[in-house]
């Protein structure tokens, strides 16, 4: 095993917090689901997926560095959202966190030498910019859109094609 103690436990909490924020999207998917509005809730399980992936992309990277691999339990998701700018303001909440964690463990390979788990995270450290993007975006649409949560609807589709076209993907990167 190559990979630090410490930075092995930062790549299992991340694994945790790639799945919590698995669960938490489906949450979020669900509340605009219950208010039928369909773009919004497809929106937020496409992101469900992505976190899924990114979760088991470490888990898969971790089992071939022979590196332990941990799961925690999972937190508890936000449910019984106020209005649609809170389901906005933890969606970019969520990402910022996520970078931070990235961010931190970047450092750690580099002050340790492990170039290759280094290289590994640098494409999380990508994805990140698309997601943060992305959640600022939403967050600003709906901050216009005020009480018109329709207008943010009908404008999830060019949110989730700027998307696409920065990546060559519908929707998101595809990569796990």
């Amino acid at each position: 095993m190559f990979i630090s103690k410490e930075l092995n436990d930062a790549l299992n909490a991340q694994i945790t917090m790639e799945l919590g924020a698995h669960i938490q999207y489906l949450a979020m998917a669900v509340y605009f689901e219950e208010m039928s509005l369909d773009r919004l809730a497809e929106f937020f399980y496409t992101q469900a997926e992505e976190e899924k992936m990114h979760g088991l992309k470490i888990v898969r990277y971790l089992s071939k560095a022979e590196a332990e691999v941990v799961f925690e339990s999972l937190p508890q998701p936000k449910q019984g959202f106020e209005s649609p700018m809170e389901v906005a303001d933890l969606f970019l909440k969520q990402e910022q966190s996520v970078t931070e964690s990235f961010y931190k463990m970047d450092a750690q390979a580099e002050a340790g030498k492990d170039y290759i788990t280094r290289n590994f995270l640098q494409w999380f450290i990508d994805e990140q910019l698309e997601e943060m993007t992305t959640a600022t975006k939403l967050r600003d649409l709906i901050r216009m859109a005020g009480d018109n949560v329709l207008m943010v609807e009908m404008l999830i589709g060019d949110l989730s094609a700027a998307q696409a076209g920065s990546t060559g993907q519908a929707g998101s990167t595809g990569q796990a």
